[in-house]
């Protein structure tokens, strides 16, 4: 029985994208289709199934499932909802916990993450899972609306060179690798205050600065990217592992075919393995257009820089 006959009919694209995989990555592709059937079990019991797999803020389209590649592995990624539109996203991170728990993940949030009662969300929480040869490990993404970083997540010297515009949006909870991942919003970071934080951090601002002019196409002499931005910490144990920043894919790159072309051009540069990427992406379609979702780049505490790109199925 295919994957969309066994969540809905609305899954096709999902199906199509899983079996695209299955050559390049059979037994990842394999583990992820179960993740993912899991993980979308409370969609298909969704009061509201004429929109279930059409009012997720997770895509541009609002289906529910968003596939990644990254330059870092050659990893089957994907990000998903855990609970149908009928449920309110005060309930949502319940939900993603009693999933990942069937998944064999007890995931623990911290106090500082955990909503208050009647405080508004954007989204509640989402589920990311990573496949590779032999093993599986999941994230817990936890809406951050109101919530502010406590002074023990980073050391003070890293925490005043942040800068203070920043509205954090989401977390994410890797807890195999320890780690506690921050998304925020930054309007149009400039380059003194990027090199401040990365060196800070002792992190590579050089190999940041050098993906973002290859990336847009302009020299970066004031500011890293224009516009609004999306910066990415990745802390542990007080430490920063890593950082990136991310932005829509289209407005920047412009459409599908200019975003696969630059993508390609920058894995032939850094000698990064795209396989995982052509497989999901497969044969474009007419009505596929616009399916690149956000772009990230950045860098890890062993100076080696990264890309990653989301894609609706």
């Amino acid at each position: 029985m295919s994957f969309a006959a066994r969540i809905a009919p609305e899954a096709a694209p999902l199906d199509a994208a899983l079996t695209r995989l299955r050559p390049v990555a059979p037994l990842a592709a394999r583990r992820a289709s179960r993740a993912l059937d899991a993980t979308l079990s409370n969609m298909r019991r969704s009061r509201w199934p004429e929109i279930a797999w059409r009012a997720s803020s997770l895509t541009n389209t609002g289906f529910p499932v968003e596939m990644s590649w990254s330059s870092r592995d050659s990893s089957v990624r994907w990000t998903s909802e855990a609970s149908g539109p009928d449920t309110p996203e005060g309930e949502r991170l319940g939900h993603a916990m009693q999933v990942l728990q069937g998944l064999g993940v007890n995931t623990g949030v911290p106090d500082w993450l955990v909503p208050q009662a009647g405080q508004a969300l954007r989204f509640g929480a989402w589920i990311g899972g990573r496949h590779d040869v032999d093993r599986d490990r999941y994230k817990l993404y936890v809406d951050m609306a109101g919530a502010e970083l406590p002074a023990e997540l980073l050391r003070p010297s890293i925490l005043h060179s942040i800068p203070s515009r920043v509205i954090w949006r989401m977390a994410g909870i890797d807890g195999g690798a320890g780690t506690v991942e921050l998304y925020g919003r930054l309007q149009r970071p400039e380059i003194w205050e990027i090199e401040r934080l990365l060196i800070r951090c002792g992190l590579d601002a050089a190999s940041v600065i050098d993906l973002a002019a290859h990336l847009t196409g302009r020299p970066c002499d004031e500011y890293l990217l224009p516009g609004t931005a999306g910066l990415s910490l990745a802390t542990m144990d007080g430490r920063l592992v890593a950082a990136g920043f991310f932005v829509q894919a289209g407005p920047m790159l412009g459409g599908d075919e200019s975003v696969s072309r630059k993508l390609r051009e920058l894995a032939k540069r850094y000698g990064w393995d795209t396989a995982i990427y052509e497989a999901m992406l497969g044969t474009g379609a007419p009505d596929k257009s616009g399916r690149h979702g956000m772009i990230g780049f950045g860098v890890t505490e062993d100076g080696k820089p990264w890309l990653q790109v989301g894609l609706r199925p």
